[in-house]
């Protein structure tokens, strides 16, 4: 990499940019959710559990509890969604998705998150997860989805 180059991208990362994410096709013009916690690695995914999906709407934002999420020991995640028509469509994946190293082990965590900035109405909320690229295939995977009423 030229010294120009490496020089543009050190001070871009000093200035807080950031590169784009790693977005599965379809997905490509998804936007970050609002907020988003990650509850500590707890649990064994290989012990029947199955993620599940909690939503609730009110004024404007979209409340959801991604339970029972699996991935990997101690990798973070980061959240997407878009929205089109009644539909809510959010896609949770690792935030490193070209890890170098990985945990030997995966595990479950609990993640909330918010979109906000939603109209009021009915929507239909669909909750995808999409493992790291060391997966192969790695499409997005439906978790689960629910309906919400207008509120």
């Amino acid at each position: 990499m030229s010294r120009y180059l490496l020089h543009i991208l050190l001070a871009a990362l000093a200035a807080g940019c950031q590169l784009s994410p790693d977005l599965p096709e379809g997905w490509e013009d998804a936007e970050p959710v609002s907020s988003l916690v990650q509850a500590e690695c707890d649990g064994d995914p290989y012990d029947g559990a199955e993620g599940f999906l909690e939503a609730s709407a009110a004024a404007g934002e979209v409340v959801v509890t991604y339970g029972d999420a699996h991935f990997r020991c101690a990798q973070d995640v980061e959240a997407f969604y878009r929205l089109e028509g009644a539909v809510l469509s959010i896609l949770v994946q690792p935030i490193d998705m070209d890890p170098k190293n990985v945990a030997a082990c995966d595990c479950l965590y609990d993640v909330d998150l918010t979109v906000d900035g939603l109209d009021a109405g009915a929507l239909t909320v669909e909750l995808f997860r999409r493992w790291d690229n060391i997966n192969d295939p790695n499409d997005p995977e439906l978790v689960d989805s629910v309906e919400l009423g207008s509120e």
